[in-house]
């Protein structure tokens, strides 16, 4: 019999299950999470907290593309399914990483991190080939995208942001009036958010699940994103 080992560091759920790690059963927080009906969800704990692995998980369970998989039939979600269980699209968006050492560098790696996110969509459902307007505003780039897959898609986009607030936690450190212009009214991380809100209301997107370590940039945002 195949010892249980102890995860460090994992973020990913299906290596943590299928590569037997000890898991401490938190799926029934994803039935939980479901019933409150709640198109943004914001989820903020300290770093090393299992963030990036409840991310994971929710990837897992909600893509449409991991219906057949096998990972949840030991836990608690897998013996009691929720009604939502494989229905979406997943957009992921992961926000750590970002070379801050400069206002273009910070402006050039959220794009990045916006394009990287858009090509793995679209590599993961095997859309059409896209070109993707690189030296566009992110916002500008993501409108784009959603237009584009409006025509591909007959379903709904859930959209998962982790570690929403890692690189702005860095600017607040020591580029304070860049940070301010970033979460302004026309500053390039508002108008990001204010297109995911956008396509709230247009259907396309059906949820957002955010995780972060403060509230710090998400008071900043929240006129545009429009979250209490």
């Amino acid at each position: 019999m195949n010892r249980k080992k102890i995860p460090y560091g994992i973020s990913n759920f299906e290596k943590l299950i299928k590569e037997n790690y000890y898991f401490i059963d938190k799926t029934k927080y994803i039935e939980i999470l479901e019933n409150l009906n709640e198109q943004y969800l914001i989820y903020l704990r300290p770093r090393r907290f299992g963030k990036s692995l409840f991310v994971s998980m929710l990837e897992y369970y909600y893509g449409i593309e991991y219906k057949d998989n096998n990972l949840f039939n030991e836990l608690y979600i897998g013996k009691k399914p929720t009604q939502k269980r494989n229905s979406y699209y997943i957009l992921k968006f992961n926000f750590s990483g970002i070379n801050t050492n400069t206002d273009e560098k910070t402006r050039k790696g959220f794009n990045n991190n916006i394009i990287e996110s858009i090509k793995n969509f679209i590599f993961n459902y095997e859309l059409d080939e896209y070109k993707i307007k690189e030296n566009h505003e992110a916002s500008d780039i993501l409108r784009t995208f959603f237009s584009y897959v409006r025509k591909k898609i007959k379903g709904k986009i859930y959209v998962l942001i982790d570690e929403y607030d890692h690189f702005a936690n860095e600017i607040l450190g020591f580029n304070y009036e860049f940070f301010k212009k970033s979460v302004a009214q026309n500053g390039f991380v508002r108008k990001f958010y204010e297109e995911l809100k956008n396509e709230t209301g247009s259907g396309l997107v059906d949820r957002i699940f955010i995780t972060g370590v403060t509230p710090i940039t998400l008071d900043s945002l929240t006129s545009g994103f429009n979250i209490g």
